[in-house]
């Protein structure tokens, strides 16, 4: 039995028939479920509680133990930015944050601390690795560090991030393990 080919004309029916049909749907729908996407929320952004000192002012920062308070309270995770004003790395780092407007949007599921180590000395209590700077760190909302969240570097300095570095890709593993529970 030889099989049954429809003729131009039909095919040509058939295909202006669907087309049609898509033309009516909308033609760009925003995937659900997106890690980088707002959380489904009425409440009001949050706004920083201490000056962004130039590491984006869109992002809602707060200091070390407010964030550490605030993130036990509402179970969000923290991204810890540790960094010192003299640093020319930390400055590097500062561009990123200012730029890089993935980053920005994800900002908004953590609890940010920014915190200067010579301006706030325990801030070098959240050293696993050593003192360096810039350390950019995950922790759940407990304060408890996740160690494997890190740069995926095999050097000794883990926590430290050039704009080279995929954070934003950090960001969304971190918020994989440690996102919002309430």
């Amino acid at each position: 039995m030889s099989p049954v080919i429809p003729s131009r004309a039909l095919f040509r029916t058939s295909l202006f028939f669907v087309l049609s049909i898509g033309c009516a749907l909308p033609a760009c729908v925003e995937p659900p479920d997106r890690a980088d996407a707002a959380p489904a929320s009425t409440a009001p952004k949050r706004k920083a509680t201490i000056p962004a000192d130039g590491w984006n002012d869109a992002i809602a920062w707060r200091g070390l133990d407010e964030g550490l308070a605030e993130a036990a309270k509402d179970q969000r995770p923290i991204m810890m930015v540790v960094h010192t004003a003299w640093c020319p790395k930390c400055r590097a780092l500062k561009q990123l944050f200012n730029q890089d407007a993935q980053l920005e949007r994800l900002s908004e599921q953590f609890v940010m601390i920014h915190v200067d180590q010579d301006v706030t000395p325990a801030a070098t209590l959240y050293s696993p690795d050593g003192q360096y700077i810039p350390r950019v760190m995950f922790l759940d909302a407990q304060g408890k560090l996740d160690e494997s969240l890190s740069n995926g570097a095999r050097s000794r300095f883990r926590y430290f991030y050039s704009p080279e570095e995929d954070l934003v890709a950090v960001m969304r593993e971190a918020l994989e393990r440690h996102g919002n529970q309430s």
